[in-house]
């Protein structure tokens, strides 16, 4: 439900774009920049968000960059300064909710962002897994797994999986194939 009460004007809804880039600590994708301000409807509305990333992007205050398959934004040195200098005039209220959303969902972000998947139907009848592991800072992929499977279930069950045990395979293949080296 919006909140009338708190009608942002166009500096304030780009101030608490840029202090949400800034509490959540990486590049976000499009989609995550939508999820969290579909998620937080007293911030601003969707388009009113549509209309301040291009904004911000245009003036140099965050950064677009490809993150493989997907956009992502960051803030810029110009963007934190900017933040710096007016993040009062975002209201305390909303600055407070933006402050405790990120501690709370930063993880989940990273996560949905770093950990993807995907699968698909192969001409021979069975599944093909595509596991990623992505630098949420540079969009590159640091880890990407293909694994074959007879049923769509099975791809599906191990793209399930993928979110939780993604940091526990990178870190075993890791150790693994580097172990030597490091010695």
């Amino acid at each position: 439900m919006r909140n009338f009460d708190f009608v942002a004007d166009e500096l304030v809804k780009k101030l608490i774009l840029l202090f949400a880039f800034e509490k959540m600590e990486f590049p976000l994708t499009d989609s995550t920049v939508s999820e969290i301000i579909m998620a937080n409807p007293t911030w601003m509305t969707y388009m009113d968000c549509k209309d301040a990333l291009f904004l911000l992007q245009e003036n140099k205050f965050i950064y677009r960059t490809s993150h493989s398959d997907e956009v992502a934004f960051g803030i810029t040195p110009d963007g934190r300064m900017a933040l710096a200098s007016f993040y009062t005039k975002i209201p305390a209220s909303i600055r407070e909710e933006i402050t405790k959303f990120a501690k709370a969902n930063r993880q989940k972000f990273k996560r949905n962002q770093e950990y993807t998947y995907d699968y698909f139907k192969n001409s021979d009848g069975t599944h093909t897994v595509v596991l990623r592991i992505r630098d949420s800072n540079a969009g590159d992929n640091l880890l990407e797994v293909r694994i074959k499977t007879s049923t769509r279930a099975s791809a599906v069950r191990a793209a399930a999986k993928w979110k939780d045990k993604a940091p526990n395979v990178y870190e075993h293949l890791h150790h693994t194939m580097l172990e030597e080296e490091e010695k």
